[in-house]
């Protein structure tokens, strides 16, 4: 069977004030026997993902993406994959939705 995992990741900067934090969700394509072993997997992938890197401004120093935990999981109903099949879905709350719909600022304004 087929599972989509929504799995949320956490940038941590060295240098965090406290500051608004940047999350990440990110929708990835598992195969599992069920439910539970998509899980599993997911959490593997998940850990897996995780890193760090320098950045060049020197108030960062060093941002760690961590994964934080799996969202949720969702079995495929179609077996075989293929161009319009519904990997996702889920149903938001208009305060969900306008946070999704407000974009990041361009980096030109930071």
């Amino acid at each position: 069977m087929w599972f989509t995992a929504s799995l949320l990741f956490k940038a941590v900067e060295s240098s965090d004030k406290g500051d608004e934090c940047i999350w990440e969700e990110r929708i990835v394509l598992i195969e599992a026997l069920n439910e539970l072993e998509a899980k599993a997997g997911a959490e593997m992938l998940g850990r897996r993902e995780e890193h760090e890197y320098g950045v060049a401004s020197t108030h960062v120093g060093t941002v760690e993406w961590k994964f934080v935990q799996i969202e949720r999981i969702y079995r495929v109903e179609d077996q075989v994959l293929r161009s319009g099949a519904q990997l996702f879905s889920r149903f938001l709350r208009q305060a969900e939705v306008e946070a999704l719909l407000t974009p990041f600022p361009d980096d030109d304004s930071l």
